[in-house]
This record gives C-alpha cells, sequence and structure tokens, in this order.
C-alpha cells in the first residue's frame, strides 16, 4: 500500500532537498515512487512551481519514439504540438500545461515552464545536439533533481557523455517521421545515445566529492546537484577513462564496438573474458557489423537471436 503524500508535504521535501525560489530545475521523476501524491500530477506539478516561484524555471524530458531505419514506422508522425511525450504522466500533465513551452526537436524534446522557458527550449530542433536544454540549464546555473530513479541521472547524462565525445564512435543510426513548423512531413536521421548501463556508478564519485545531494521527496529516493558541475565532472570523468562506460553485456553492441574502435582493452580494469580472447573480439565484431547494418531482415534475425539467447542465458544461471 503506497502511503498518501500531500502537496505540502512535497513542498516540505523539495525545500529540505536544497531546492529554492528563482532556482531553474530540470526535473526527472518516477511519481509512483514517491507514494499516492493528493491531486495527483497537476499538484506535483503546483509543488514545484510554488517553491521556484516566478523567478524561477522548471524543465522536464518528454521524449518520443525512434525507430531503426529499416522499419521507420509510416503511421507515426511527430508533432512536436500534439504528440505524447513516453516519459511519464508528469512530463505529459506539463506537457499540456497552459504557459509551458515543448522544444522542437523530433525524438528528444523537453518541455518547460517559468521564466526562462523559451530560452531552454527554443533552437532544440532536429538541427542542433540531442541534448541542447541541459548545457544551456548549466550555462544559467540551473540544478538537475531526480526524484525515484536511483542514480539514473535521465537525459543530462547523456550531455556528458556527448562533450565526452562518446557520441559520434559507434553509429548506430535511428530515425523518425515529424512535421516541421510549416507542416511538411520530413524523416529525422540520428544516432543513438551511448549505453547508459555503468553511469549510475558514478554518483557515489561524485556524492563524494561534494557535487550530489541525498534526501527524499515524499518516500522516493531523490538526487540534487548543480547541472554545471554535474556535466563537467561526468564529461571530465569520461574522457579521463572511457572505460567507466562499458557495461559488461557481451550483447552490447555499443560497448563492445566502442572498446573496439577506440582499443581500449589495455585500460579496462576488469576485464571479462570476451575483451581478453582476440578470436572472441573478432566473432563479436563480425556480428556487430552485421547488427549495425540496420539491413533488414538480417538486421531483425541476428537481434531476435541474440535476444533469445540472451533470455536463455539468463534463465539457466
Amino acid at each position: 500500500m503506497r502511503v498518501e503524500v500531500s502537496k505540502d508535504r512535497i513542498i516540505r521535501d523539495l525545500r529540505k532537498i536544497g531546492v529554492k525560489e528563482g532556482d531553474h530545475i530540470a526535473v526527472a521523476l518516477s511519481l509512483k515512487s514517491v507514494g499516492y501524491v493528493k491531486g495527483g500530477p497537476e499538484a506535483f506539478i503546483d509543488a514545484l512551481l510554488e517553491v521556484v516561484g516566478p523567478n524561477g524555471t522548471i524543465m522536464m524530458n518528454t521524449h518520443t519514439r525512434g525507430f531503426p531505419l529499416w522499419k521507420i514506422a509510416s503511421d507515426y508522425i511527430f508533432d512536436y504540438r500534439s504528440t505524447s511525450s513516453l516519459t511519464g504522466l508528469v512530463t505529459e500533465t506539463l506537457r499540456k500545461r497552459k504557459n509551458s513551452i515543448r522544444s522542437r526537436h523530433p525524438v528528444f524534446s523537453v518541455t518547460a515552464i517559468g521564466k526562462l522557458a523559451k530560452y531552454l527550449t527554443k533552437g532544440h530542433d532536429e538541427n542542433s545536439s540531442l541534448f541542447m536544454p541541459y548545457s544551456r540549464l548549466a550555462k544559467v546555473d540551473g540544478k538537475y533533481l531526480c526524484i525515484g530513479l536511483g542514480h539514473n541521472l535521465v537525459a543530462l547524462r547523456h550531455e556528458a557523455q556527448c562533450q565526452a565525445g562518446l557520441f559520434n564512435v559507434v553509429p548506430i543510426t535511428l530515425g523518425v517521421k515529424y512535421r516541421d513548423e510549416e507542416g511538411n512531413v520530413k524523416i529525422y536521421v540520428f544516432n543513438r545515445p551511448p549505453c547508459r548501463t555503468k553511469l549510475p556508478e558514478l554518483v557515489p564519485i561524485l556524492r563524494k566529492m561534494g557535487i550530489v545531494k541525498i534526501g527524499r521527496i515524499g518516500m522516493a529516493y531523490s538526487i540534487l546537484a548543480p547541472a554545471r558541475e554535474l556535466i563537467d565532472s561526468m564529461t571530465e570523468m569520461l574522457k579521463k577513462n572511457p572505460t567507466l562506460n562499458l557495461c559488461d553485456d557481451v550483447l552490447c553492441v555499443w560497448c563492445r564496438e566502442f572498446e573496439r574502435r577506440m582499443n581500449l582493452y589495455e585500460k579496462i580494469e576488469n576485464p571479462k573474458y570476451f575483451q581478453k580472447n582476440a578470436f572472441v573480439i573478432k566473432i563479436i565484431a563480425l556480428i556487430n557489423g552485421f547488427r549495425l547494418k540496420n539491413s533488414g531482415f538480417l538486421y531483425y534475425f541476428i537481434n531476435a537471436s541474440l535476444r533469445i539467447y540472451r533470455r536463455v542465458g539468463k534463465y539457466a544461471r
């Protein structure tokens, strides 16, 4: 049974963790982790806005769909004015809220409300970097608040990967149809963001550095940090040691190709068998070569086979 959480409690908890009047904050959250919020998503957003006040800003990611190039959905067309967010009921409620502004990026849009809403969203479209609003948030000394998602610093973590130079090393290409400002339907093509599996392990390091503050919003474990310091510190760590981004899944095409293309094998602190055996490395590279081509049936067959292999292996253990 979930604990009932009032708007007043949320306001107290936000202030306790360090959210202040005039703050510009990017919020990522799991509402169910907070508890049963009286008044639902609207009350939660009201609480955020009351704490930051008229001179503050609230921003949330309102991300949408992307597809492998060979199977871009013909019946799905992103329109920033109407396409629903896939990142939760609170973000969708914010998107629909009066005076909110959504950026026009076909996949990684954000929605903001408040004093700097226009600044954070303007120009974030098919021609901009994928996570530009987070670098802008850093420039205005904004903050990042992660509620009920553990150490998963959703969206902002990808801006750090981008600034660390990780984004274009492994071209896993996706696409989506979208409607531009004039109403024309076009296709947007982009590189899938790098693997994020290991990034939560950076948070304890950031906490020791004094960057991250831990608290609770309702029942949810929460993290608050200055966006600039968070991005800069994660970027520096990943630049200095790119192996921090490598997951341990032999089937992760991004990590296995990244370590091969960047020749990181000698730098991996605790390498797995498949990172030490030259023959296995070559076999993995051959398989991933097909996977990266997005080549219709062959792509589908290989990935389906690997998913089955992963499931069978999981249950066998």
